[in-house]
């Protein structure tokens, strides 16, 4: 039962994570093309009327409705991988770690995907029909930021995954190692 508890929380976190994540990602990145929100994203989620009001609480928004389903998703499996784990504590313990190696990676991705579309030699003339752009270089560094971020969770959950086989397996070893009583 206590499992379950575990379970339900880890989802719970995960959501949240990904919510938080989600809020402060699209505030930096608003930060390198504004456009990229203000053309593109507002109307892409349907704040093209109200959104210009406050520009960076509707970024904010977008960024956790972007981001809440990942964590989801995420939390789920990672909280299904982690019933492997003996114990409640040991399965919050690994299954945490795991959610913050999957936040890591993907942030870490991102941070690729900024250096790869930056040093892109590509010119940038009429970008991102149908919208038109100012600054095509900054939107396209933030598509790809964003691109390569949704890459990065998708890796870091199969390393989290990996990483609580890892544990798992050495616990059962060092197990394995004690000498047993007679």
């Amino acid at each position: 039962m206590k499992k379950f508890g575990v379970f339900i929380l880890t989802i719970i976190i995960s959501v949240l994570l990904a919510s938080f994540y989600g809020a402060i990602h699209d505030q930096i990145t608003y930060s390198i093309s504004s456009e990229y929100f203000t053309v593109f994203k507002f109307d892409q989620f349907g704040f093209q009327d109200w959104g210009h009001q406050n520009p960076r609480l509707t970024t904010a928004l977008i960024g956790v409705l972007a981001t809440w389903w990942v964590g989801l998703y995420i939390g789920i499996f990672l909280a299904l991988v982690g019933l492997i784990h003996s114990n409640y504590k040991l399965m919050f313990r690994n299954v945490l770690k795991s959610i913050l190696i999957t936040l890591g990676i993907t942030a870490i991705f991102g941070f690729i995907g900024f250096i790869l579309e930056y040093f892109n030699p590509e010119v940038y003339e009429n970008c991102c029909f149908p919208y038109t752009i100012k600054d095509g270089k900054s939107f396209k560094i933030v598509g790809s930021i964003h691109n390569y971020g949704y890459i990065g969770g998708e890796i870091g959950a199969f390393v989290g995954l990996v990483y609580q086989i890892m544990i798992k397996k050495r616990l059962v070893f060092n197990q394995k190692l004690q000498p047993k009583n007679l």
